[in-house]
């Protein structure tokens, strides 16, 4: 992609999160920008358009594409050819590229920090970004809204460019995972395990993109991985990129201890090791919930650190996180003390972490954990984890699956043979037909001072809002 003669810039399905932070970015670096969308689009992404002034059609059709005169088009990776706009673009012989494709080209003069990894990507890049922005007036962008932000990106003039690296695929014909379009200086891994089972076969699958990923950092490249990820150690082994590692629990480069989980917060001590040998230790608090949190917090430490940052400014602007929206937000506290949390967790290791940050804040309360299972494929491919995700849990209400992208067959997995095999280590679980069904049962059974958790990716992720009132 060239963009030094560029103008115009077209998005084909620009109302998504990342599509639309794109299109504000690249309106922030100068050029026009317009686009389309299936349908109606909302907040955060409507806000981003409108902020920019950017001009969208409602429906797609090819005399978007004429009006549009534009030099670059950018599609979403879930628009394919049924799409008439992007079936007239490939049928004029023009090439149709992916918003990583883009960013990069604008990023290019800027050191560009990638935040990789199965969980915490959002949380992690939030906070690396957070900080580099309030520091140095660096830009960001993620999958996901900051919460102090109300938005998923910021573009500056400082030296770094950080991106939250996506491992789904960038286009409908382009399989290759969006975090090596980035092409990264410096790369943080946060942990790797088994995830998107209809793009992956396998494990062995996931971890040869991020060994490619691994293989293509330049030279004078630097990575910053957790050590206690035995995935990541391994990966880690077979490169010669120099690298940080970071740990609660196996001797690493950064190691975090002497943690305290506390109604307001999280604080913890970092020591930096030089071959087994203490250097220094500094204390560091966040307002995130949980060990998860530890390790992300850390990641970012790590990286400014040996970037050259010193304590202060680092603390100043961990303190200030507040996190991003849907990973453990609270939402509020009904009338009869009841505290409401929404929440992304989607694979089971997310779900354990969640529910075991809710049941550190909340030692004392009972806990329901309201789920629902996103996709057939992710469902089947990790049963085994899910059943045993939800233990910090007192009760659970169980949903039917979310298809997302997916279609249902007669051979589909059902919400019933889920709650039947977590019903093999949780005795307190049920099948709910519906958001409305989940909702009459909370509100007839919550005691003041429960804690419900809301893990949704579809309509139920609304419950949340509705409970906090």
């Amino acid at each position: 992609m060239d963009i030094s003669t560029a103008h115009k810039i077209y998005f084909i399905g620009i109302g998504g999160i990342g599509m639309s932070a794109a299109a504000g970015i690249a309106a922030e670096a100068g050029f026009e920008v317009s686009g389309s969308d299936s349908t109606q689009i909302y907040d955060p992404s409507k806000s981003v358009l409108d902020r920019f002034g950017i001009n969208y059609h409602i429906g797609y059709a090819v005399s978007n594409i004429a009006e549009a005169e534009a030099d670059i088009f950018v599609a979403s990776a879930g628009e394919d050819e049924k799409n008439p706009e992007v079936a007239y673009v490939n049928e004029q012989g023009w090439r149709l590229y992916s918003f990583p494709e883009l960013l990069h080209e604008i990023a290019k003069d800027k050191i560009r920090i990638v935040v990789a990894g199965t969980h915490g990507k959002s949380t992690t890049a939030g906070l690396l970004g957070h900080t580099l922005h309030d520091i140095d007036d660096s830009s960001f962008m993620t999958g996901a809204v900051l919460q102090s932000y109300n938005t998923n990106f910021q573009y500056g003039d400082g030296h770094y460019f950080i991106f939250e690296g996506d491992e789904y695929k960038a286009l409908y014909d382009d399989p290759t995972p969006k975090f090596h379009y980035y092409k990264p200086d410096i790369l943080v891994i946060t942990n790797l395990e088994f995830d998107h089972p209809d793009i992956f076969s396998d494990l062995d699958e996931m971890k040869d993109e991020f060994r490619q990923l691994i293989a293509n950092m330049p030279d004078d490249g630097l990575i910053i991985y957790n050590a206690d990820d035995v995935n990541l150690a391994q990966l880690m082994h077979e490169t010669e990129v120099a690298s940080f590692g970071f740990s609660l629990e196996h001797p690493a480069d950064f190691m975090a201890d002497e943690i305290k989980y506390t109604a307001d917060g999280t604080s913890f001590k970092v020591s930096r090791y030089v071959k087994s040998e203490l250097k220094w230790s500094e204390n560091y608090h966040t307002q995130l919930a949980g060990k998860i949190n530890v390790y992300n917090s850390l990641a970012v430490i790590a990286t400014l650190r040996a970037l050259g940052f010193e304590h202060q400014a680092i603390q100043d602007t961990v303190e200030t996180y507040l996190g991003v929206k849907r990973r453990f937000e609270k939402i509020g506290e009904s009338s009869g003390g009841v505290v409401v949390y929404d929440d992304y967790a989607h694979h089971p290791t997310a779900i354990m972490e969640t529910l075991a940050a809710a049941r550190g804040r909340h030692p004392d309360s009972r806990i329901w954990a309201v789920f629902e299972p996103h996709t057939y494929s992710r469902t089947v491919a990790t049963l085994d984890n899910l059943a045993v995700a939800f233990s910090a849990a007192d009760e659970v209400l169980l949903a039917e699956i979310y298809p997302a992208r997916e279609q249902k067959t007669e051979h589909s997995i059902t919400g019933t043979q889920v709650v039947e095999q977590i019903k093999k280590y949780h005795e307190h679980v049920r099948l709910v037909a519906d958001k409305s069904a989940a909702s009459a049962i909370l509100r007839s059974e919550l005691k003041p001072h429960d804690v419900v958790v809301i893990m949704a990716v579809g309509n139920f992720n609304t419950l949340a809002q509705e409970l906090a009132v």
